[in-house]
């Protein structure tokens, strides 16, 4: 186990690096799951934030999420210190580097090979090991449109229920659905994570219907104890497709995109192809 055992610690890691992804980055994180051997997230690339940033802005933010450690320890430079102004005008005056940044910024497998790249250094230092951390390169999927964004969103939340590892969404360690509950209460915050609005009417209304499809039982899987409260009192689309979607094993199925479709075919078009594989139909 990664992050199990005796490394739950780990999980934190993973959040605080995303936490610090975000500062630099223009990703928006509607959801996460860290679990003991594996990590879902819901992302949104926002290249046109990143576009109305100065170009200074952007060689600062791209420093500060790749400051070019070996280059500053030549030139005597703590790591942690903020870039300096030589630092930027290599970026600034150079507009291929320039360009270059800017597209990272926002860009997903930039975000991940950030996050994976310290999580493994950090875990290797630790073990006393060098190689990767985890097992294969990331997998993703896109999420067309509004239903298959809530519909990601709750099985991203419910993972550790259906795991068994606990019984109420809002127990999970290391989610974003235990941070809602935390916002909706007024409480403090685990994690620095910058989330967006829930992709439902508001965040009560998310809670309750994350909490009803906690409640479906999943073959082979856990499930929310029946005999628990609607989450509210706890706290003071197609309904066959989401129960297939809620018992479904998404770890086990291949696609590209999800989600109605009217959405697929735009998407089919805009990609300038004849098909596209939904792992949800499959």
């Amino acid at each position: 186990m990664l992050c199990g055992g005796g490394f739950s610690h780990r999980m934190v890691w993973i959040e605080d690096r995303i936490a610090q992804l975000q500062e630099s980055m223009a990703i928006d994180i509607t959801s996460w799951h860290v679990m003991a051997n594996h990590l879902h997230l819901v992302v949104t690339t926002r290249p046109d934030i990143v576009r109305e940033w100065s170009d200074r802005e952007v060689a600062t933010r791209y420093l500060r999420m790749c400051p070019g450690r070996w280059k500053r320890r030549r030139k005597g430079i703590p790591d942690d210190e903020p870039p300096t102004a030589d630092e930027i005008a290599e970026i600034t005056t150079n507009p291929t580097r320039l360009a270059d940044a800017r597209k990272r910024l926002s860009n997903l497998s930039w975000f991940m090979g950030r996050l994976k790249e310290y999580i493994a250094r950090r875990a290797n230092e630790e073990d006393g090991c060098t190689g990767h951390f985890w097992e294969g390169r990331y997998r993703s999927v896109r999420v067309l449109d509004q239903p298959s964004l809530l519909a990601t969103s709750t099985y991203v939340d419910l993972n550790s229920v259906r795991a068994g590892v606990v019984d109420r969404p809002e127990d999970s360690p290391h989610g974003s659905i235990s941070e809602r509950v935390a916002m909706l209460l007024g409480q403090p915050r685990r994690t620095k994570i910058r989330l967006t609005p829930a992709p439902h009417d508001d965040e009560a209304a998310y809670l309750t219907h994350v909490d009803a499809w906690g409640r479906v039982l999943i073959g082979g899987r856990a499930a929310i104890p029946k005999s628990l409260p609607p989450i509210l009192k706890r706290l003071e689309l197609d309904k066959r497709r989401w129960v297939d979607l809620l018992r479904a094993d998404w770890s086990e199925r291949r696609g590209t995109a999800m989600g109605t479709p009217e959405a697929k075919r735009q998407e089919v078009a805009r990609r300038g192809s004849r098909w596209l594989i939904d792992p949800l139909d499959n």
